[in-house]
């Protein structure tokens, strides 16, 4: 399995303009034909209407060149693309929905409550304590390496070297 998600731009999709040192923006993804696509805004720019498939979005700072980077994403982020891949049936977001709940597990975000067997397949009941609500997620079987395939993506995605990730979560 592959993953085709174009890495962050220097300046904004709308305007060309080029972000400057510290200058904040907002990064976004959109979901175009079961892809996820990664578009940039400056700021004046965001406000303005960006057509549809807006999937989930942050804001974001370009750091000064001589100050050491340092890469953080809010796990809000994870939650808010777990949360928005539920009911989703194409095989790339069930898969990356399971491997947003992994990580949610391991951030001790959600807590395992159960597996059972639905039509052949395994269901994974995950229980999120902060809201008291209960979560289904499909257990594609994913072998080691489609999982760290997945893993780099959404690390590649949220992630970049000379990005200082400050995440606001997208309110619909």
């Amino acid at each position: 399995m592959e993953w085709k998600i174009n890495k962050g731009s220097k300046g904004c999709i709308l305007c060309n303009k080029e972000f400057c040192e510290e200058e904040e923006y907002c990064s976004a993804l959109f979901d175009e034909n079961n892809a996820f696509i990664r578009k940039d805004y400056c700021a004046s720019c965001w406000s303005k209407d960006k057509g549809d498939g807006l999937f989930s979005f942050w804001k974001t700072r370009l750091p000064k060149r001589d100050k050491p980077v340092q890469k953080f994403v809010d796990n809000e982020v994870f939650l808010d693309m777990f949360i928005r891949l539920e009911g989703k049936n194409e095989p790339n977001q069930r898969n990356l929905r399971y491997v947003l709940a992994l990580y949610l597990i391991r951030k001790k975000i959600f807590k395992l409550k159960s597996f059972k067997k639905e039509n052949g397949e395994e269901i994974i009941t995950l229980h999120f304590p902060k809201e008291n609500k209960e979560f289904n997620v499909f257990n594609p079987d994913l072998k080691d390496e489609e999982i760290d395939a997945i893993t780099s993506e959404m690390s590649q995605l949220l992630n970049y070297p000379y990005l200082e990730q400050e995440v606001l979560i997208n309110a619909d």
